[in-house]
């Protein structure tokens, strides 16, 4: 359901405004938010681990390689697409806001057990 959910967001946000496309050889924007959020969470996993710095970082990078896996991503692609869409602020601004409202939603939801009536 959660994934659902994502795409909806995601379609809705891309959905307004004019369309400009970026190179061929990155991610599209709609993949950039999916990885992103998969990344974000896996850093919170993380944080919230009391271990040392090292075997955090040890336990992130397996986590992370889990997470490339699953998206059919390398981390060579991801960081280009990532570095694309640093240079690119406005699309940079859009995937962010996804991901940060996304990552809102489904905290809000784990936490109440319902969704946001915003």
């Amino acid at each position: 359901m959660k994934k659902v959910f994502l795409y909806v967001v995601v379609i809705i946000v891309f959905s307004c405004g004019k369309k400009e496309e970026g190179p061929a050889d990155i991610l599209s924007q709609e993949q950039m938010v999916s990885l992103l959020i998969d990344i974000r969470e896996a850093e919170g996993k993380v944080a919230t681990v009391t271990i040392s710095k090292d075997s955090a970082n040890i336990v992130y990078k397996e986590l992370e390689r889990r997470i490339f896996e699953k998206q059919q991503v390398d981390s060579a692609l991801y960081q280009k697409s990532y570095d694309y869409y640093l240079l690119h602020t406005k699309k940079f601004i859009e995937i962010t806001n996804v991901v940060i409202d996304s990552l809102k939603m489904r905290q809000q939801y784990l936490t109440s057990g319902r969704r946001s009536s915003k």
